[in-house]
């Protein structure tokens, strides 16, 4: 304690001024389940039974202003055989869920319009706006943009992913978003297989 009184009397006579403290740079990137921005991965819960809810910014794409949007999940398999079966096992497995997204807007959210796939023979597909309780049964196949995905740092090396989806908004202005997902019947299966929640733009062939 001498020894610092000391050191202050002398810096007070010699005028010299505190120097901040320095703060080195992070150098890891944004953790995958920290990200608030699409396209974003969340881990599933099992034991958990509210609602998952988040909050996020959709970006504007080049040529794009309002892209395509889809709320779904995403399969990781360590081959292309493992990621292949985990993706047949839930596409049969009817998952339900209560799907919403909502723009923010100041001090309001609106609701927007989600439609999720439905097959109507055996080459052919309908979309179908969802209803006000968001109710969705069962999952279809997703593309997810993949170099948004790879620009996100969501993509790794040596695995296999595969992406089915909820529903999906053709066009999502750029702005503040709010997704709202329950999980129903049959869900145990996505924790079974180790899925994420995945919330992306999809691709859009040339």
């Amino acid at each position: 304690m001498r020894t610092v009184l000391m050191a202050l009397a002398l810096c007070t006579m010699t005028g010299c001024q505190p120097q901040p403290q320095q703060v080195s740079e992070p150098t890891a990137k944004e953790p995958s389940d920290m990200r608030t921005t699409v396209p974003l991965v969340r881990h599933f819960d099992p034991s958990g039974t509210e609602a998952i809810e988040l909050d996020f910014d959709v970006a504007a794409q080049v040529n794009d202003p309002a892209p395509p949007v889809f709320i779904g999940i995403r399969i990781k398999g360590k081959d292309s055989d493992d990621a292949w079966s985990a993706y047949r096992r839930l596409r049969a497995a009817d998952i339900s869920a209560e799907v919403h997204l909502y723009r923010l807007q100041e001090s309001r959210q609106v609701a927007v319009a989600l439609e999720r796939v439905q097959d109507k023979s055996r080459s052919e597909v309908e979309f179908i706006t969802l209803a006000p309780d968001g109710l969705v049964s069962g999952l279809t196949p997703a593309d997810a943009d993949v170099s948004t995905m790879k620009a996100a740092g969501l993509v790794a090396p040596g695995v296999e992913y595969l992406e089915l989806k909820f529903a999906g908004a053709a066009n999502a202005p750029a702005g503040r978003y709010k997704a709202v997902v329950r999980l129903g019947q049959n869900s145990q299966m996505l924790f079974d297989t180790n899925s994420e929640l995945l919330i992306a733009y999809s691709h859009k062939g040339k």
